[in-house]
């Protein structure tokens, strides 16, 4: 399964102008023939609406290409590029992105989940977040594990100079935690759940109150210019979020798909996932800001930045209204 997930990476790995684009020079009304957007393996309503004809109900007209985003920082950094239209990606990554001058907005919350945690081998013999100093520790930046890492770090009273970070993309994190390379992984699902079914690894540390949601993020520009099409790209992902509310059988069989794993990998990650509310609310927008904070007080956003102003200017509930309005 390694290497499939290694060529995966590297097949995907391209330049974000190597990509479909799409035209925001259209009117309003008009709809383009052609865009693309993201799938992940962390949100796995992605997969169903790329396996399932949901587009074709709402856009008969356009085709729709998908390209695999294998963390938040790759979605974005699509959407930067402006190689997809719509992307999915953690809160707290969104709002990283949008301080440092990205202007993207979060349209609609895949999903509220458990996707990261602290991650060790089976014979590690570290307990606690401050056995972690001084040690190696891969993550991905720009990334939901990398904001929970962060949160950890400070609530045991460390800094990430104590440690040495590691920038490791997802798959390639939980590979060097496996080999031996690092001591510790911020895991991501599905690595994390196949790392502790296949080999025992332990999450030593969780907290799923501080994880922000799964969004989906695109341009501000682009929402002002094509609503329309966002509308109907959310309307989309509500077809297939009911259907996985009515049968999580269809998010695990999607899943098994297209990641290439196990069905018992793939029921731990969709276990620990909730699709019950579409919409950033208070309580979602409360864990943003505080990973945004933890980024300001470690350097990542700087001082100059108005946190909570960037979070409310991140958040355009303007669809998620149209839909509870019909």
């Amino acid at each position: 399964m390694k290497s499939v997930y290694r060529r995966r990476f590297l097949a995907t790995g391209l330049a974000a102008g190597a990509l479909p684009l799409f035209s925001i020079g259209r009117a309003r009304a008009a709809l383009p023939g052609e865009i693309t957007i993201d799938y992940a393996y962390y949100s796995p309503l992605s997969l169903l609406l790329k396996n399932s004809d949901a587009l074709k109900q709402v856009l008969p007209d356009t085709k729709v290409n998908f390209v695999l985003s294998q963390g938040s920082n790759k979605a974005l950094e699509f959407l930067r590029g402006r190689a997809i239209i719509l992307g999915s990606a953690a809160g707290s990554a969104t709002l990283l992105a949008r301080a440092n001058g990205t202007p993207v907005q979060t349209v609609y919350v895949n999903d509220h989940a458990e996707t990261t945690a602290l991650v060790v081998k089976k014979v590690s013999p570290i307990q606690t977040v401050a056995d972690l100093k001084g040690k190696k520790v891969a993550v991905t930046p720009g990334t939901e594990p990398y904001a929970f890492l962060l949160q950890a770090l400070s609530g045991a009273g460390l800094k990430p100079a104590d440690i040495t970070i590691v920038p490791l993309q997802h798959p390639l994190g939980h590979a060097a935690l496996t080999r031996g390379d690092v001591d510790a992984w911020a895991g991501l699902d599905p690595f994390m759940a196949e790392g502790q079914l296949q080999n025992g690894d332990r999450l030593f540390y969780r907290n799923p109150a501080i994880i922000t949601p799964n969004v989906l993020v695109v341009r501000e520009d682009y929402a002002t210019k094509q609503p329309e099409l966002i509308l109907k790209l959310i309307q989309a992902y509500e077809i297939v979020r009911k259907q996985a509310i009515a049968n999580p059988d269809l998010l695990v069989t999607n899943l098994v798909k297209e990641a290439s794993l196990t069905p018992d990998v793939a029921k731990l990650e969709i276990g620990r996932q909730s699709f019950t509310n579409p919409v950033l609310d208070d309580a979602g927008l409360a864990k943003i800001t505080a990973d945004g904070k933890i980024y300001q007080q470690f350097g990542f956003i700087k001082p100059s930045v108005d946190v909570a102003k960037t979070v409310a200017e991140l958040n355009n509930r303007s669809f998620t209204d149209q839909l509870a309005h019909g």
